[in-house]
């Protein structure tokens, strides 16, 4: 299923990117930062897992203030508890590592500011958990395939350089929950992440 639902919207994505570009010009740059992710419905809370995001992004207009934009970045999300009084000395560390294709549409506010908002799709290439120090907790379970959806902010200060804001959630669990119940929206796992990045762009292309 999740499968057919990727290949739906990366089809429809490229086919709207490809008529795009065969009237106008195509842009693009590299992107580089930190995320700083949890994951909902696991022993930990709050964004204290640091990771590497950095990729390439194309992007052309639609209109002089709507711009469409395909990315391809490498992405480590996770979760960490470090141990302290508060939560009985107890450490958890989660890594996942993601190829992400983000799909993403930009409304230019001004010359400076825009607005983000779409979907992303992610390939799980590596995971690795532990528990006060111990790998030994169960079998990870973790789906290879995952969708997300976004919205961000961002500031270019030059024609080459800006910095955005972004956040990036799960739209299905990228676990189940141990028990297996599931209830409503709440059906297992999901990745929650900020993303500070900044974005260098190849040539002028607003």
């Amino acid at each position: 299923m999740m499968r057919k639902i990727f290949i739906l919207f990366f089809l429809t994505g490229l086919l709207i990117f490809t008529y795009s570009s065969m009237a106008q010009r195509v842009f693009g740059g590299i992107t580089a930062g930190v995320n700083a992710s949890q994951v909902a419905g696991d022993v930990a809370s709050g964004y204290d897992k640091a990771g590497i995001h950095a990729g390439l992004f194309a992007y052309t207009h639609f209109t002089e203030q709507s711009v469409f934009q395909m990315e391809l970045v490498y992405s480590q999300k996770g979760a960490r508890m470090n141990p302290t009084e508060k939560n009985g000395y107890n450490s958890y560390l989660l890594r996942l590592n993601y190829i992400d294709i983000p799909f993403v549409y930009k409304y230019l506010y001004n010359d400076r500011l825009s607005f983000e908002g779409g979907l992303s799709y992610g390939y799980l290439l590596h995971n690795y958990e532990e528990a006060n120090f111990s790998t030994n907790v169960g079998d990870a379970g973790f789906h290879r395939h995952a969708v997300n959806i976004l919205v961000g902010i961002q500031y270019r200060f030059s024609d080459q350089w800006a910095a955005s804001l972004r956040s990036t959630n799960s739209l299905y669990q990228v676990r189940d929950h141990v028990s297996g119940a599931k209830r409503f929206f709440n059906r297992g796992q999901y990745n929650d992440v900020l993303t500070f990045s900044f974005q260098y762009y190849f040539r002028q292309g607003r």
